[in-house]
């Protein structure tokens, strides 16, 4: 069904799956996974009773996002932010996957 908020959800889906490829590609000075976390936020707000992601994911991954934003961290740190970021967004996109279907 090709409503606005299938669209809504699957674009979301796909700026996730850019915002893994950006921490890939080791782009951490890069703003697109700010205004992605930010996006999310606003989507979570605009369909908070239908959206299967939780306020608490949301802001753990933009934490993560904006820890990895500084350039102060030793490599093993940044490895394991960035681990942890990419397991979250998959999370995300597996709840947003959920709510499309769902």
């Amino acid at each position: 069904m090709g409503n606005g908020f299938s669209v809504t959800t699957g674009l979301m889906m796909a700026f996730a799956a850019f915002v893994i490829f950006t921490r890939l590609r080791n782009w951490f000075d890069s703003n697109v996974p700010i205004l992605f976390y930010a996006g999310l936020l606003a989507y979570q707000r605009w369909a908070a009773e239908i959206s299967k992601v939780p306020w608490w994911l949301i802001i753990v991954c933009f934490g993560l996002g904006l820890t990895l934003r500084f350039e102060f961290m030793n490599p093993f740190f940044t490895k394991l932010v960035k681990f942890i970021e990419m397991i979250a967004l998959t999370v995300v996109i597996y709840l947003l996957f959920q709510t499309l279907i769902g």
